[in-house]
């Protein structure tokens, strides 16, 4: 089960996250709780007495089917109470958001198997069903309203709810004073999507610069913090005027947040901030915590078995199996935007079809050949925009076919072009947060760490340069990527010749330098290269295999000979542990030979009862 946008007009049939989250209880200095401070890191000991799970509930009905209900979200009644008794037999603890608050205030722990159980939207059944329910476990819960949805704002909400099914404000004031309800922000009007490209896609209103097409030019950073400000602090007003309360968090809608809207939430006087997605997302985060969306109608045992399988396995994304395509956004250019969309519309039907799971694009244009980038396909304040295609193929991608999706840019652009790499991976970001993470491409410039175990003063020099620029333009990415994905960062290297006694130096730098190693070379051409790769496979961990990601080129001359070494090779590098595997340079034209000889390496397809053949030919192999 995965993490879906709520809206029909934002998100239509694919998967984009985590169902389940797991959040951890920060610390902080002493001040005042309206106050932010910066926490901290915790010890594990702590983390393991302040640790909490976030379950995010929405619409509870008597009639929900068993499966395939009309709402995805909706839980039955029965499931829920039943879930509640389940909680009670096995001690898991209700907290209350103060709990919390006190727990990042060092003046009391959390308990043991501690739980928060969350409501979202406003919906008339939080009433009517889950507040009996709170009252006969005696169990509190915290309620997510989006204000103006309670006001009149009516259009998100009868598309979400139907005629009728929201709670009113008196409700809400008989649920607060029982003391087991608590109210927090859901935004004003933020749930829903604005306009973010110029391709016409509806996106995350709180994480999106909005795209103003008569004026062709995107939201500036100045009017995005006032937009969001203003609605926050519309938001708490109203919620502190209508309930006689002090509310104290964002429980941002559909997840989205990013570290720069935390802080206009802390301008507006909402020091607390509850997302979804990955706890290891929030690993550089002190502020946001994690909350897991229950889908389905689940059963308890189900619910149990999530929040198991989460505790124990998706602490760590870097385990994760990807499957990487290569793909250069060139090749979407086209003389006008629907020339384009068919293009794109073509490079998800073959994705899809094969099953991959990552998307690697490249976003820049070096348009004489000279190793000189020239342009980029992403709107930026250091280099001429190419054609706006970025951010339309990552939405795309994330929604129709699921895939995670990597921008890659070379460091070339500061250490020969002079250009700040961190500037110009906040303009990237910054109309692209919903990037799970970015490759930087170190050219040669890790050569000489790579051939040799023993670096010379000058191999350690540029080592440490390149490593700096990755960590600011990290910092940069870090701050405008929305916190429920696991925004990760690989160095990518081109593979040469046979000895790579520096990988494991290397890979142990890059453990605390970077995310992963992604080594790009071509076995076909130089099958010398690829041996001295598996021998050095040899004295890797296994967690340092986890943080490699090995991709071969292919291109338009490959024999049939060729295809078959492919084949061998990643069975090869699978029975070396190597669970991130992709191919470079694909192109559309290459897209049903890469079906037919690669289905079986590169796809994550678990069953061939999904499989699926898009070409007319037959590309099955």
């Amino acid at each position: 089960m995965k993490l879906q946008w709520k809206s029909a007009s934002l998100y239509s049939g694919a998967a984009l996250g985590c169902l389940f989250a797991f959040s951890s209880a920060v610390q902080a200095n002493d001040a005042s709780i309206q106050s932010q401070v910066q926490p901290l890191p915790l010890t594990a000991s702590q983390t393991a007495q302040n640790q909490f799970v976030t379950l995010t509930f929405h619409d509870v009905r008597d009639d929900v089917e068993k499966r395939g209900d009309r709402d995805v979200y909706a839980i039955s009644t029965q499931n829920l109470g039943q879930f509640f008794a389940w909680m009670k037999r096995e001690g898991w603890q209700p907290i209350r958001l103060q709990d919390v608050m006190q727990a990042r205030l060092k003046k009391q722990q959390l308990p043991e198997k501690a739980v928060m159980l969350t409501f979202d939207d406003g919906a008339l059944s939080s009433y009517s069903k889950v507040f009996p329910l709170l009252k006969a476990f005696q169990y509190p819960a915290v309620f997510a309203i989006p204000t103006s949805w309670i006001n009149g704002n009516t259009k998100d909400a009868y598309e979400a709810y139907g005629v009728g099914n929201l709670m009113n404000w008196a409700q809400m004031r008989e649920m607060q004073k029982s003391g087991l309800a608590e109210f927090v922000s859901h935004s004003d009007n933020l749930h829903h999507g604005i306009l973010s490209n110029p391709q016409q896609n509806m996106e995350p209103a709180a994480i999106s610069r909005e795209y103003f097409p008569a004026q062709q030019r995107y939201e500036n950073d100045s009017e995005f913090e006032q937009r969001i400000v203003a609605d926050l602090k519309k938001s708490k007003q109203e919620l502190d005027h209508q309930l006689g309360i002090n509310s104290l968090a964002i429980f941002w809608p559909y997840g989205a947040v990013t570290p720069e809207i935390e802080e206009y939430a802390r301008k507006a006087g909402l020091p607390m901030s509850f997302s979804l997605g990955n706890v290891v997302s929030l690993a550089d985060s002190a502020q946001t915590y994690q909350r897991a969306l229950i889908m389905d109608n689940p059963t308890p045992e189900q619910i149990h078995q999530n929040m198991d399988d989460f505790i124990h396995e998706a602490r760590a994304p870097y385990k994760q199996r990807k499957s990487f395509i290569g793909f250069d956004l060139a090749e979407l250019q086209a003389q006008t935007a629907q020339a384009s969309d068919v293009k794109l519309g073509q490079l998800l039907d073959q994705v899809s079809s094969l099953k991959s799971n990552t998307l690697l694009l490249q976003t820049t244009v070096d348009r004489d050949g000279d190793g000189k980038i020239d342009a980029l396909f992403f709107p930026n304040s250091k280099l001429p925009m190419q054609q706006d295609l970025l951010n339309r193929t990552v939405w795309q991608a994330r929604t129709r076919i699921a895939n995670r999706v990597y921008a890659e840019l070379p460091m070339s652009l500061e250490l020969e072009q002079g250009i700040s790499l961190a500037d110009l991976t906040a303009d990237l970001l910054k109309n692209n947060s919903s990037l799970e993470g970015l490759v930087f491409n170190a050219g040669t410039h890790l050569d000489c760490a790579l051939s040799q175990s023993v670096w010379s003063a000058a191999c350690t020099a540029q080592v440490k340069q390149v490593m700096a620029i990755k960590e600011r333009s990290k910092v940069q990415a870090n701050y405008y990527s929305n916190i429920s994905n696991d925004s990760q960062t690989a160095l990518k290297m081109q593979l040469k010749g046979k000895q790579f006694e520096g990988l494991k130096p290397l890979l142990e730098r890059a453990l605390t330098a970077s995310d992963f190693l992604y080594l790009e070379l071509n076995s076909g051409q130089h099958p010398e290269t690829f041996n001295g790769l598996v021998q050095a496979l040899q004295h890797l961990s296994a967690e340092q295999k986890q943080r490699l990601i090995v991709s071969l080129d292919i291109n338009p001359n490959m024999s049939s000979k060729d295809w078959k070494r492919y084949q061998q090779d990643y069975q090869t590098l699978r029975a070396a542990s190597i669970q991130k595997i992709g191919i470079n340079n694909y192109q559309l034209a290459d897209g049903e030979r890469v079906h037919q000889h690669l289905y079986s390496s590169l796809s994550l397809n678990g069953s061939p009862l999904t499989y699926r053949d898009p070409y007319p030919q037959g590309g099955k192999p």
